[in-house]
């Protein structure tokens, strides 16, 4: 990332952005055009592909097991609720 680039400074959210398919596609187009204006940025991007590339192939096809997934989907859907009583 060049410091004679100010969009370098937001190169990371913007990678992370398209590369996680967070953005509409005309944002991943302004994203994709600014990348390849920039060789550093564009370097960024290429390692950072290659980085999630080799991640997904060695852990990819691994899934968390069925129990802890339900416990996972049991404890977002539960609620507490705490009640404190007061004497004074």
């Amino acid at each position: 990332m060049s410091t004679d680039c100010p969009k370098c400074e937001n190169a990371h959210r913007m990678l992370c952005e398209l590369l996680d398919s967070e953005t509409s596609a005309e944002r991943a187009a302004e994203i994709r055009d600014f990348i390849q204006s920039c060789p550093e940025c564009f370097s960024r991007y290429e390692n950072e592909l290659a980085a999630r590339t080799i991640v997904q192939k060695c852990c990819g096809a691994s899934h968390a097991p069925d129990h802890l997934r339900q416990r996972i989907i049991a404890s977002l859907t539960t609620v507490s609720i705490t009640q404190i009583h007061y004497r004074g």
